[in-house]
């Protein structure tokens, strides 16, 4: 088989073409590219089964109904399992799997919601896995096939030139340098078109080069069948596992909207939050930390905040908004930020510019560091003094606690008195 420049294009961005079988929010460019590579390798696949005369249609695919069964695993052993009725076959009927869904989901609460999402997250992964099984294996079945059908005039060229290297019997080989034979080599083949040797040496050194480089054994008939069952299917699990992933964001999406409604239903906690989070930014930036536990957060409030680095950036957000801070969690397991958010105060000069509140750490110091996310797990070097933490909000049990260290403590406690009267 004799590849074009663009066939020679495609196989040396194979690996790329195929990688988007991992994109989710694919465009219409990332699936030409797909395409590309999956009807290349096929192609490949349909010209070696008529080189050894094996009986491939190139149609054979896998039992959808069955292949989907197999890769959805539905969780058995959870303690409150939502799930546990969930046909992978839904998969198929995009409407019956939005309705099933709708009515699950209908009363219950963000926690629920939330909870449901991590575990159809984790359900909807089963592509994935399926997808890396065959992946690479796809890629290592092309590369063998490629350079089997591959008679172009440059590989047999150097089978030639590595077959003369390899010929003890000429003595003029010893008088020079590795470099320079080499030099020679492709030197005396251009000049002379082909080398003299026997027909026979020259076949057996190529089947032998080529059996180290394709094992021919992995591309029997039973191997190149399932693959072009794969890549008959392939397309169809990506529209699946999109339809998935549509799901789990409008759970999430759902969870937020619920969450956000139960603690703005909290009319006290609701005004507590915009009066500790209520400032003039021409006058000084809010960054919001959050923490691992409530345990953490009034440690900060009365020690400072501990930092490994100089750069407040790196351990917290400017300027959230109300449903940043109340939605805001992450970390493994989303414990960052979970129960409480630490609010830091940072005074802007007279041009607008950002004072400095990160200090240098004394070695003397004695502070209780709660490390998370970049922070690292060594003793810290910098600190953010508790005058400058105006508080945190106790989202675990809807509560705002002002520091009495913070420098406008007394401000903070008088608007607070007036929203009361």
């Amino acid at each position: 088989m004799h590849f074009n420049e663009k066939d020679e294009k495609v196989f040396e961005r194979l690996d790329d073409y195929l990688l988007n079988i991992y994109i989710i929010d694919s465009s219409e460019e990332t699936d030409h590219r797909l395409n590309i590579g999956l009807d290349f390798v096929k192609r490949m696949i349909a010209e070696l089964s008529q080189k050894r005369c094996y009986d491939i249609t190139g149609n054979e695919s896998y039992d959808v109904n069955v292949l989907l069964k197999e890769i959805i695993e539905v969780p058995i052993d959870s303690k409150q399992n939502f799930l546990a009725d969930f046909d992978p076959l839904l998969y198929k009927k995009p409407e019956e799997f939005y309705n099933y869904f709708n009515l699950l989901t209908k009363d219950l609460s963000w926690e629920d919601l939330c909870s449901i999402a991590e575990s159809f997250k984790w359900i909807n992964n089963g592509f994935q896995s399926f997808f890396a099984n065959h992946f690479d294996k796809l890629l290592h079945l092309a590369s063998k096939i490629y350079y089997e059908l591959d008679v172009s005039e440059e590989q047999d060229n150097f089978a030639s030139i590595t077959a003369a290297d390899n010929e003890e019997d000429d003595d003029w080989v010893e008088d020079y340098e590795q470099d320079s034979l080499t030099e020679k080599m492709v030197l005396s083949f251009e000049e002379l078109g082909e080398w003299d040797f026997d027909d026979k040496i020259v076949n057996e050194f190529n089947n032998s080069t080529t059996n180290n480089k394709i094992e021919t054994n992995e591309l029997d008939k039973e191997t190149l069948v399932s693959f072009v069952k794969f890549i008959n299917v392939v397309k169809e699990l990506i529209k699946y596992r999109k339809l998935g992933y549509n799901i789990i964001n409008k759970l999430y999406e759902l969870s937020r909207q619920k969450k956000l409604e139960d603690f703005y239903s909290n009319e006290e906690f609701s005004k507590m939050l915009d009066l500790i989070m209520e400032h003039d930014r021409a006058c000084c930036f809010y960054y919001y930390h959050g923490t691992q536990c409530l345990e953490d957060a009034q440690t900060i409030m009365e020690e400072g905040l501990g930092m490994m680095r100089e750069n407040l950036r790196s351990t917290s957000y400017c300027e959230f908004t109300k449903d940043q801070v109340i939605l805001y969690e992450r970390g493994l397991g989303n414990q960052i930020g979970q129960d409480a958010i630490v609010i830091i105060e940072v005074p802007k000069n007279d041009n607008g510019e950002e004072l400095n509140v990160v200090m240098p750490l004394d070695d003397q110091s004695k502070i209780h560091f709660a490390p998370s996310g970049l922070q690292g797990y060594t003793k810290p070097s910098y600190i953010v003094l508790p005058e400058n933490i105006v508080g945190y909000v106790d989202k675990k049990n809807k509560q705002i606690v002002f520091n009495h260290k913070y420098r406008n403590y007394e401000e903070k406690v008088a608007n607070n008195n007036k929203m009361h009267i």
